[in-house]
C-alpha cells in the first residue's frame, strides 16, 4: 500500500486490477487524455466517485414507481434471464418497450410498481446481469388520489 498526498494530509491508496474488454479501455484512455488527466488512476477516481454518487441519489429516493432504463447485447440468454428477474421480482413490471437500436443491441424501458426495496432488488437484479452494458433508475412517488383510478 502506498500513501497518496493531498496538501498536509495523506491518503492511504490501495492498488487493484481490473479485467476489461480492449475496446472498452481505448475510449477510456481516449477520453482520460482528452480532459488532460495524468493518469488513468485518478480518470478511475473521478468514475468511481460518480458512480458512488449515482448510487447514494438512487436508493435516497423514495417511490412507489420506478423506470429502468437498459442497453444490452442482444442474446437470448440474457434475454431470458431478464424475463425471469422481472418475473421473480417483488416489485411489479408494469410494462416494457424494448428497441432493437442496432444489429446487437437492444435498449428497453421497464416501468416498475412496488416498494423501494422491491424495485432496488430488481435493477440491481438486472444491472449485474452479464451483458447489460447501461442500466439507469429513476424512482418517484405519486400521491394518493382517494377515489381516482386510471386503466387502460
Amino acid at each position: 500500500m502506498s500513501l497518496l498526498e493531498y496538501g498536509e494530509n495523506k491518503m492511504k491508496v490501495k492498488r487493484f486490477g481490473v479485467s476489461i474488454p480492449e475496446d472498452l479501455l481505448k475510449q477510456f484512455d481516449d477520453i482520460v487524455e482528452e480532459k488532460g488527466y495524468v493518469g488513468r488512476s485518478e480518470a478511475i477516481r473521478d468514475a468511481m466517485r460518480l458512480f458512488i454518487t449515482k448510487h447514494t441519489e438512487e436508493t435516497s429516493q423514495e417511490g412507489q414507481f420506478a423506470s429502468l432504463n437498459i442497453v444490452y447485447h442482444h442474446k437470448p440468454a440474457l434475454m431470458n434471464a431478464l424475463i425471469q428477474a422481472q418475473h421473480n421480482s417483488d416489485a411489479h413490471v408494469i410494462s416494457t418497450v424494448h428497441t432493437h437500436i442496432t444489429n446487437t443491441h437492444c435498449f428497453e424501458i421497464l416501468t416498475i410498481r412496488g416498494n423501494s426495496e422491491g424495485i432496488d432488488k430488481l435493477a440491481n437484479t438486472i444491472g449485474g446481469l452479464s451483458g447489460i452494458e447501461y442500466s439507469k433508475l429513476f424512482k418517484f412517488a405519486l400521491p394518493d388520489e382517494p377515489g381516482e383510478h386510471h386503466s387502460h
